[in-house]
């Protein structure tokens, strides 16, 4: 069958550290899953030994169906090492209203024997880029039988802590076994709305930071008088889509614009309050606010420059998925032109 290999859900699908990647469930890949499943069910939540039949109308009735849903309850990935199918796992048990999901993985038996520690070290970090940067999740967890205490060291060595203890939840055999959760919050959890016009102080605050003005294209400070008329004008604009981001403590973080320039193409610019600088906050912004744009405007792409001595700019692009194009001159200045990946493809 035509398996598909993206997640509508996701503005990024391939994820990498290193060696090791995960990419969206492949279909060749279910037969080694259901031999892994079958070997290792005393840990799993499975009832019964998985057949050929069982794995393929799974695959081909519900994974299949995932893929194309704007909130699936599951998305599931094939790890890989050295582009070897080591693994499988992802995020399950998806709560999209309190933004918090549960985290599963399983990985070759063997390579459970002898990669346990850094293979679930190592895919902790890449199913966190998923969920805390891509989806902005408040939170993940882990729900485990009381059978795999090298488990519980390597959640811990992550920094998940131990949420809860629920005595005597399972039976095994003739014995009950506790279950434990962990937990992890994503620090850098981001609200956005659409900018109003009373937010126009917050803007020309941030429009006339030094480290702002030094590396913009125009780099001479803006009066209040020409702001005002300017932001005004830019919240009115069919053309233009501006957002502004906060964290939990309703603290302003930061803000992107979107300028459409013609009818298939928009530019993009954003800035960071000082205060929130150095946190990551600048790739996951242009994360969300390209997936919002991109959810209004699917066939548009997505363009930005960066000054070539603005290393910082050019970071956060790259971890955003922004592909670098061409170095170019853009208004009378040395630049890097980056293209959103996802409205390339």
């Amino acid at each position: 069958m035509i398996f598909p290999d993206k997640y509508k859900c996701l503005g990024l699908n391939d994820f990498q550290k290193n060696s090791f990647r995960i990419v969206p469930i492949r279909y060749n890949d279910r037969f080694d899953i259901m031999q892994w499943r079958n070997e290792q069910i005393f840990h799993l939540r499975q009832d019964k030994e998985l057949t050929v039949e069982d794995q393929d109308a799974y695959f081909e009735n519900i994974i299949s169906t995932l893929f194309d849903q704007e909130q699936p309850k599951q998305i599931l990935f094939s790890f890989l090492k050295d582009n070897k199918f080591i693994g499988y796992g992802g995020l399950v048990h998806i709560n999209w209203i309190d933004k918090n999901a549960e985290i599963s993985f399983l990985m070759n038996t063997e390579e459970e024997k002898i990669n346990f520690k850094i293979n679930w070290s190592i895919f902790l970090e890449l199913i966190e880029q998923v969920a805390f940067g891509e989806l902005n999740f408040f939170k993940l967890y882990t729900y485990a039988f009381n059978i795999r205490p090298n488990l519980y060291t390597v959640l811990e060595s992550s920094n998940y802590c131990k949420e809860a203890i629920l005595q005597k939840q399972c039976l095994f055999g003739d014995k009950f076994i506790d279950v434990y959760i962990h937990s992890k919050m994503n620090q850098y959890f981001l609200f956005y709305r659409k900018t109003e016009p009373k937010d126009v102080k917050v803007y020309f605050d941030w429009i006339n930071d030094p480290e702002v003005r030094s590396l913009s294209f125009n780099s001479n400070n803006i009066n209040y008088k020409d702001h005002v008329i300017w932001f005004n004008s830019k919240c009115y604009d069919k053309d233009c889509v501006m957002l502004i981001f906060y964290d939990y403590n309703k603290e302003y973080v930061g803000q992107i614009r979107f300028q459409k320039t013609n009818k298939k193409e928009a530019l993009i610019s954003f800035s960071i309050d000082k205060r929130h600088r150095n946190k990551k906050y600048g790739s996951k912004i242009l994360m969300l606010g390209t997936k919002y744009f991109s959810g209004l405007n699917p066939s548009f792409i997505i363009k930005g420059y960066v000054k070539v001595e603005n290393f910082r700019s050019k970071k956060v692009f790259e971890n955003a998925g922004f592909i670098l194009e061409n170095k170019v001159e853009f208004e009378n200045n040395k630049s890097f032109l980056y293209i959103n990946k996802k409205n390339e493809n």
